[in-house]
């Protein structure tokens, strides 16, 4: 099945007398895609691809977009998202994980805080929830979005030339998109009059210098985020262009229940870029505990962030935990190294190894320390650091209660892997007690390894076993 095949049937359903063109794909938990400007429902295809077979994927075409029709309304934001309820209506959608790009973002936030029964879950990547000012916009753009919203000038470009999507798509993109591809993005609008849906769109942009309905729309959103119940899970790329790492940090004090997986390299239309990663990411965020480990799913798990590297600040303390001497580090979404050592020089030693680009800044914060006393009560936000497989059966360990072991071969079949593989990427975990790695044993009873040594092992095992059993 090739990169630019779209091998989905094609539906429409009628609103407000026009034809919303959509795919409905697979059986299970519901996912719906929405996208933004210029693109369709083709954008989620190599997302939908391996996703179909577990999940019920639907992605449609926004009115004036894809293979929807075209009528002559005014395309703003409000208008679409009263479409896009309309058809959540019409399908008779419930329990939703909305998957947003775009001006899909503020579209699917709008539905799951009006409708908290309706949507279960978000996922977002590339999207602005958020109201924002010139300063932030990415800096390759601003001359040209300046442009677009300037009526006389951009309409020259984007009605007249099309430059949004001759230009504008093509550039969001890392790598090089096949020939076939961009005919089909550019298709809907070979007509000078289908184009005026693109044109509205960077007019709708919640820029502060125009503070219009969609403005207030969107900065309702924005103040709502903090009260939002459902689970959420940010992709993040690199470069990325919408969301660099202060907004990411902005979104996780803003977000309660926010997970973060990083998904490599991405410009902004990232489902051209690293389709694979996004379904990936949606698939294991998603993915229901089987068996025993359905048991470890608490209200204390951790905010997650997951990353393949770091170069960025790291802080770190060296000091007396309870279970010894311990170094402890923190990045700016989280805890991501807990390395207990007798030695602070040693210690300092191995973080700089593992992180040999970051800027290490030593503080005084021996609260961080504290967390070990009760890691399973108040869990700290974490930074999972590492490869794809190791970050997958990490968070496996964190679904293995107190008081509880799991067999290397029991975690194996839960990802999908070999126990000799799992045995490795659990060796290569370096956040102790946080990530409790202690609670994996040989299939034979035995403890098996342990990076800081068998006897912390053996200690934590018997102090978590007594605390169970002394639970009421």
């Amino acid at each position: 099945m090739g990169f630019a095949d779209f091998p989905f049937e094609s539906r429409y359903v009628t609103l407000n007398g026009h034809r919303l063109h959509y795919i409905d794909e697979g059986e299970g938990p519901v996912l719906l895609f929405i996208h933004g400007n210029p693109t369709s429902s083709y954008l989620w295809r190599n997302v939908i691809k391996p996703l179909r077979g577990q999940y019920r994927c639907i992605a449609l075409d926004l009115i004036g977009f894809g293979n929807s029709d075209q009528p002559d309304i005014d395309y703003r934001f409000l208008t679409h998202y009263r479409y896009l309820e309309d058809f959540v209506a019409a399908l008779g959608l419930s329990d939703i994980t909305l998957v947003l790009h775009d001006w899909g973002g503020p579209l699917g936030f709008r539905l799951a805080q009006q409708q908290p029964r309706t949507v279960s879950r978000l996922c977002f990547m590339e999207t602005f929830p958020f109201t924002c000012d010139w300063d932030e916009f990415p800096l390759p753009l601003r001359p040209l979005f300046f442009a677009f919203r300037q009526e006389r000038l951009g309409r020259f470009l984007i009605i007249n030339r099309n430059l949004f999507v001759r230009m504008v798509l093509p550039f969001g993109v890392i790598r090089h998109l096949p020939r076939s591809v961009r005919r089909i993005y550019q298709k809907p609008f070979r007509q000078r009059a289908s184009r005026y849906p693109v044109y509205v769109w960077p007019n709708q942009l919640p820029i502060n210098d125009r503070q219009d309905e969609t403005w207030k729309a969107i900065e309702e959103i924005e103040k709502g985020l903090g009260s939002m119940p459902q689970p959420m899970l940010l992709l993040r790329f690199r470069p990325g262009a919408v969301l660099g790492p202060a907004r990411i940090r902005w979104l996780l004090d803003q977000i309660p229940n926010l997970d973060i997986s990083d998904c490599g390299r991405g410009l902004h239309y990232v489902q051209e870029d690293n389709p694979e990663a996004i379904a990936d990411a949606i698939e294991h965020w998603l993915h229901p505990l089987t068996g025993t480990m359905a048991e470890a799913a608490t209200p204390a798990s951790p905010r997650l962030h997951e990353s393949d590297d770091y170069a960025e600040p790291l802080t770190w303390y060296y000091g007396e935990s309870c279970y010894g001497h311990a170094l402890v580090a923190e990045s700016a979404y989280g805890l991501i190294h807990f390395d207990f050592c007798n030695n602070k020089d040693d210690a300092l030693g191995r973080l700089k190894q593992r992180f040999p680009a970051a800027n290490l800044i030593e503080q005084p914060t021996p609260a961080l320390l504290a967390t070990l006393d009760h890691p399973d009560s108040a869990p700290s936000p974490l930074h999972l650091c590492g490869t794809p497989f190791q970050r997958k059966v990490w968070q496996a360990l964190l679904h293995i209660p107190p008081g509880s072991t799991r067999a290397y071969g029991e975690i194996a079949r839960q990802v999908g892997s070999q126990a000799r593989a799992v045995g490795q990427a659990v060796g290569k975990n370096r956040l102790a007690v946080l990530v409790p790695c202690h609670r994996v044993t040989r299939a034979d009873g035995g403890h098996g390894g342990f990076y800081w040594g068998t006897a912390l092992k053996q200690r934590l095992l018997d102090q978590e076993s007594t605390t169970k059993g002394n639970s009421p």
